[in-house]
């Protein structure tokens, strides 16, 4: 079963391509939104597949599709907002690149989240930055991150250089360090920060900031009230269920 990629706008040429999936601390689709909203960014296209979940968005009682492609100031963002299997997640990725190949993208940059146990502690997360060839690592010079000196990657954001090598496509993985499970709107506002110098303007982070010191607090008042109902040394354990 195919992905069908259907645009409603004229296309552009020689794009930057934000890619945003689901992932640890919904990082990738929060960066995403945000971005879409402050750029001004026009929604211009959908990505539907058989073999996609059966899931719909609503929106004033009209179904609306779940993968969408934006478009403006010389960018296009695809945006996933339901998690995917890992079969349509890989086939979906495929896709995309296969489409912006024929565009002769700039770049393409992959957003995602790494779980950091210690996240609660840390006011600026780390962005770390890896690159698919030398002409990415050179057009994204200034990007605000630290570039992985050596080791290996692996999961999606490996599969997605590894297609993007395989298509001539340059490309970028950026990853921050973010919760795990919940939504991390502070470490969305650094991976934006990363990236404006490779876009050419601004992004306005200040309501992401907001709303990540706000998780913070409610976070460590959770874990503070946590370790009080734990048991103490030497009385037994308290169970529930």
């Amino acid at each position: 079963m195919s992905i069908e990629i259907v645009e409603t706008a004229p296309g552009i040429s020689n794009p930057i391509l934000i890619l945003a999936v689901p992932g640890a601390g919904l990082v990738g689709v929060i960066a995403a939104d945000h971005l879409i909203k402050t750029a001004g960014l026009s929604e211009v296209g959908k990505i539907d597949s058989p073999i996609f979940p059966p899931v719909i968005g609503v929106k004033d009682g009209i179904a609306m599709h779940t993968v969408k492609i934006y478009s403006g100031k010389g960018l296009y963002v695809i945006k996933a907002e339901v998690p995917l299997p890992i079969d349509p997640l890989l086939r979906l990725t495929t896709s995309v690149l296969d489409w912006i190949a024929r565009r002769r993208p700039k770049l393409a940059i992959v957003l995602g989240g790494v779980p950091e146990e210690n996240r609660i502690k840390i006011e600026k997360p780390q962005v770390m930055a890896v690159f698919n060839c030398e002409e990415a690592k050179s057009f994204a010079e200034n990007i605000r991150g630290d570039l992985m000196k050596e080791g290996f990657l692996s999961g999606y954001a490996a599969f997605f250089l590894r297609e993007a090598t395989r298509r001539g496509v340059p490309a970028a993985a950026l990853m921050v360090q973010s919760f795990a499970t919940y939504p991390d709107p502070g470490a969305a506002a650094e991976i934006l920060k990363s990236i404006e110098p490779v876009l050419g303007f601004d992004i306005d982070i200040s309501q992401l900031e907001a709303e990540s010191e706000t998780i913070r607090l409610k976070l460590k008042e959770l874990m503070a009230q946590t370790v009080q109902a734990m048991p103490k040394e030497g009385q037994a354990p308290m169970y529930i269920g």
